[in-house]
């Protein structure tokens, strides 16, 4: 008798027969077991913390477009307009329509200074940023506002001061900018 018959002989006599569990691919099935609960749990709770997640951020960048809220206005009643708030409110001017009357500015000159060949689709005098500062909100590309509307599309966006077109910064018309890019518009 070898060595290892006799350990399980005297194993069977002390105790009867050791206790084995099925494998799977080497590993006791318990053990299988155990972890596909734990990732069921893991997965049931990064579910629910991805759902409070994107339920809690919609509420912050969810402003109605059509809301008076969406952008603030000044104790003049001006719109106060930012980096962060300037699609919206070339949104909302998109979908009103609204155009002031240039009272003592003349915006087609105003971009003509700035090196702009498109035409105005819609102005707004605006206070821009922290600093409060008075200046005019200028839409402006090569499509005219109603096709702009009913189809949406990327519109150039200008905002510069009340000196721009009036030649006070001939040497550096870039001194009247205060911001100049691109604005993704959305169809009705």
């Amino acid at each position: 008798m070898t060595p290892r018959d006799a350990r399980r002989v005297s194993a069977r006599r002390a105790g009867g027969t050791r206790r084995r569990f099925r494998t799977v691919l080497g590993v006791p099935v318990p053990m299988v077991i155990l972890s596909l609960v734990i990732a069921a749990l893991l997965g049931a709770q990064l579910a629910k913390a991805l759902e409070q997640s994107t339920t809690s951020s919609s509420h912050v960048t969810g402003a109605s477009v059509d809301s008076d809220a969406s952008t603030g206005k000044n104790s003049a009643g001006l719109a106060v307009v930012t980096e962060a708030t300037l699609g919206t409110e070339v949104q909302r001017l998109v979908d009103t329509g609204t155009i002031q009357s240039m009272t003592s500015f003349d915006a087609a000159q105003c971009l003509r200074e700035q090196g702009i060949t498109e035409s105005v689709l819609i102005m707004e005098e605006v206070s821009w940023g922290a600093e409060d500062t008075s200046g005019w909100l200028l839409v402006h590309g090569p499509v005219d506002r109603e096709t702009l509307r009913a189809n949406g599309g990327i519109i150039s966006a200008t905002v510069v001061l009340p000196t721009c077109g009036t030649g006070a910064h001939d040497e550096d018309p870039g001194q009247d900018r205060l911001w100049a890019g691109h604005v993704m518009i959305g169809s009705l």
